[in-house]
């Protein structure tokens, strides 16, 4: 998967080509829109850009997207129409290593020199015949690092995989199951009461779902892999779906008491909303942010536009 991303002068050419900008326009909007990023950038330098014989700095390419952002009104401008599969083979795999960090609970240490990413494949978990064993593999994972206000049960998770717009995944290697990813689509004021501890990820029923053609929110429910390999394969199937229905996603959230979940959705750019103090002392804490901050985080620029 390495070495297919979309390089970014490309990318830049495409994007302001799409709007019908000339140089000299894009020139004098930069140096409006961040004075600080582009206060001395001239025409020549932009056409080096486009040109691929300079490359602007990932902090310039984040402020570029996030102009395109605006003039857009997409959250990764010029991607909207590539499929999950073709944004898939976009994506550099190894940039999730910096999303990921070093997860320990949720990320194991099976050895994994011997598996090559290219026998790493992922599947829907709707799509697997006797699926009710990965649902119990995660069951034993959920309930054991998970908050009881946190859980749900199995029959839920079971129910919810079928939905058409939730996102349950799940990792092969060599007919064996290494990795859950579990995600729903929800809609958005029942993602607002889940932010704000309004209900429980347990309270919540089909009729809460956004449909595919439906703007709703993308909220993180279960992860696990035996290794890093098994992780960033999953990892980089969550980036292409989001990526892929971007028009119909608008926030992306979390709810969790566990330490390593937090540092995780705090480097995918998540920002910390609230939280809610257990009888025992255990606080759980709710993240959230708009689509469009995720995707232009620099891990994620990096991630889309690494050669």
């Amino acid at each position: 998967m390495e070495g297919k991303s979309l390089q970014f002068y490309k990318y830049l050419r495409t994007c302001r080509e799409y709007h019908h900008i000339t140089q000299e326009e894009l020139v004098r909007d930069l140096y409006n829109y961040d004075k600080e990023n582009f206060e001395n950038l001239d025409t020549v330098t932009l056409s080096r850009w486009e040109r691929d014989s300079t490359k602007p700095q990932f902090s310039k390419q984040v402020s570029l997207i996030r102009y395109f952002q605006e003039q857009s009104n997409e959250a990764l401008p010029c991607w909207d129409n590539y499929s999950v599969e073709e944004v898939e083979n976009l994506i550099c795999s190894v940039g999730i290593k910096n999303i990921l960090g070093r997860s320990k609970q949720l990320i194991l240490n099976f050895p994994s020199k011997m598996m090559h990413m290219d026998e790493l494949k992922v599947y829907p978990i709707r799509d697997i015949e006797k699926n009710r064993v990965l649902f119990e593999l995660n069951m034993d994972m959920h309930m054991a690092i998970n908050h009881e206000y946190t859980q749900v049960s199995i029959k839920q998770f079971e129910e919810w995989a079928m939905y058409p717009s939730n996102l349950f995944l799940a990792c092969e290697y060599k007919d064996g199951f290494i990795g859950l990813f579990f995600s729903l689509k929800l809609k958005e004021d029942i993602f607002d009461k889940l932010m704000n501890f309004k209900m429980k990820k347990s309270d919540i029923t089909e009729n809460d779902f956004a449909k595919n053609d439906e703007v709703g929110c993308d909220f993180l429910l279960s992860f696990y892999a035996i290794n890093h390999k098994a992780a960033m394969m999953l990892f980089v199937r969550h980036y292409a779906y989001l990526i892929a229905n971007q028009k119909f996603i608008s926030n992306i959230g979390a709810t969790t008491a566990l330490d390593e979940v937090k540092k995780t959705v705090e480097n995918m750019r998540l920002e910390y909303v609230k939280s809610k103090t257990m009888g025992n002392g255990v606080i759980i804490e709710a993240y959230r942010q708009t689509l469009g901050k995720v995707l232009t985080s620099e891990y994620v620029v990096k991630m889309i536009f690494s050669e």
